[in-house]
């Protein structure tokens, strides 16, 4: 615990205040006037998605992102020779976040100049792509600031949110709202930004992708009709991939191919090459406990994507929606719901697209070292919960470090690795990021996440 306090403190001084988050110096001290100007704005912020840097890959996710968070997870083991460049455990990453919640709140920040400042003198399309977009980025932001730094849905009463930013103010000084508003906030935005039905590809949220991150919204929320609903609109629209056509998916490292809906890194960066992340990641093992779901080998088109020589990582990290995510989504939410055949049935049609030469119909047992032991309710883990959450292990392996943000929505379980002879704890408080220790100096109203209070 002192080495974390210790990096908070360092790196909290560093940082922008919340009012800083609100600045216009990025943009010389002169708030945009004509369409031209913000345009160039919100073209600005989505060329960044895009290339996954300057910030705002925090968004959608990067390949970085993506890879970070799946490194704190349990899918691999640590490699007692090689440590350079690798993340061990969450606590590595802990002070980092603090640029993350300021990155969320930049785009915050132009999201909002846009929406108070955008008056076009005669409205056309593209008017309704750019406020749109805007609404699209402001709803994502919240949903990311929801799922980063606050306790999971259905843990705690009373829960907090993070401060809602709804108007350009530079005298701001917002405290954190309730979970509830947050989740309000980011779901009224999400919507009001689907009411645009955003043409445009350049601007990327359409109809489709603000689907999905609503289906995502309510699946992390709790809200398992509303999931269902928006996520069974997305598999729809873009049917699961038989098996050849998922290797070809898999096998392209950029682009909407197959059925992938939206992409953060979505062009080529060489300085974020995903072979360079790639040929890092082969410093860690996948885990026995990883390897073991895959009981029928490489007859799972998955494995040979997923598994090198020497239990290594062959499959690149990448941030994307699509598909088979949202299939997922629905599955779960339908055993929530209490439609077990149904969610049987969903779990087989997955299994069938994946083992075609191979299926099985029986539901595997939960291993004793499984480390989710609850579901997202707080329930003792279901066979058929298990075998959901198993599947979506598989399928989401190296995408959005989505085993990670599962093991925090399912109970945030405790455990270990050893670097070095020294072991190394993921503790329950830290799949929740710290406020920005700079944030709370400037604001004393803002109350900081459980675990960090003792930061000096």
């Amino acid at each position: 615990m002192k080495r974390i306090t210790y990096i908070l403190a360092i790196t909290g001084v560093l940082l922008s205040s919340c009012n800083d988050f609100l600045d216009i110096k990025p943009y010389g001290k002169t708030v945009p006037k004509t369409r031209e100007e913000f345009k160039a704005l919100i073209d600005n912020t989505l060329e960044g998605i895009d290339k996954g840097n300057t910030g705002t890959e925090y968004v959608m996710g990067s390949i970085s992102t993506a890879s970070e968070m799946e490194e704190c997870a349990d899918n691999m083991e640590t490699n007692i020779q090689t440590t350079d460049y690798l993340t061990n455990y969450v606590g590595d990453i802990l002070s980092n976040r603090q640029s993350v919640y300021q990155n969320l709140y930049e785009v915050i920040r132009t999201a909002n100049i846009t929406l108070d400042g955008y008056k076009p003198a005669t409205y056309e399309r593209q008017d309704s792509d750019i406020i749109g977009t805007c609404y699209a980025l402001r709803g994502v932001c919240y949903y990311q600031l929801l799922k980063q730094f606050c306790v999971p849905a259905m843990t705690a009463d009373n829960a907090l949110g993070v401060p809602l930013v709804t108007e350009f103010n530079l005298e701001a000084t917002p405290s954190r709202s309730t979970w509830d508003a947050t989740f309000r906030q980011a779901e009224t935005d999400m919507k009001t930004a689907m009411s645009y039905h955003i043409a445009d590809k350049m601007y990327r949220f359409n109809d489709d992708v603000m689907c999905g991150y609503l289906a995502r919204l309510y699946h992390w929320s709790g809200h398992w009709q509303e999931a269902y609903d928006y996520a069974m609109k997305v598999v729809e629209r873009h049917p699961l991939l038989d098996s050849t056509e998922y290797r070809k998916m898999q096998d392209a490292t950029y682009g909407l191919v197959g059925n992938r809906i939206a992409m953060g890194s979505l062009l080529f960066n060489s300085n974020l090459s995903p072979s360079s992340r790639f040929e890092t990641l082969k410093g860690r093992p996948l885990s026995k406990r990883f390897l073991d779901l895959f009981n029928e080998g490489d007859r799972d088109v998955r494995y040979a994507s997923i598994v090198a020589k020497k239990r290594r990582n062959n499959k690149m990290p990448r941030a994307t929606m699509r598909s088979a995510e949202m299939y997922l989504i629905a599955m779960e939410c339908q055993a929530h719901l209490g439609n077990e055949t149904e969610a049987q049935d969903m779990l087989m049609t997955l299994r069938k697209l994946r083992t075609p030469t191979f299926p099985y119909i029986r539901l595997a047992s939960i291993p004793k070292t499984e480390y989710i032991q609850t579901d997202a309710t707080g329930k003792p883990l279901t066979k058929l919960m298990y075998n959901i959450l198993r599947e979506r292990r598989k399928e989401m392996y190296m995408e959005n470090g989505d085993r990670f943000w599962e093991l925090k929505r399912n109970g945030c379980p405790e455990f270990w690795v050893a670097v070095k002879g020294k072991k190394y704890w993921t503790r329950s408080y830290m799949y929740t990021f710290p406020i920005p220790v700079n944030d709370i100096y400037v604001n004393p109203s803002l109350q900081q996440n459980e675990g960090y209070g003792d930061v000096e």
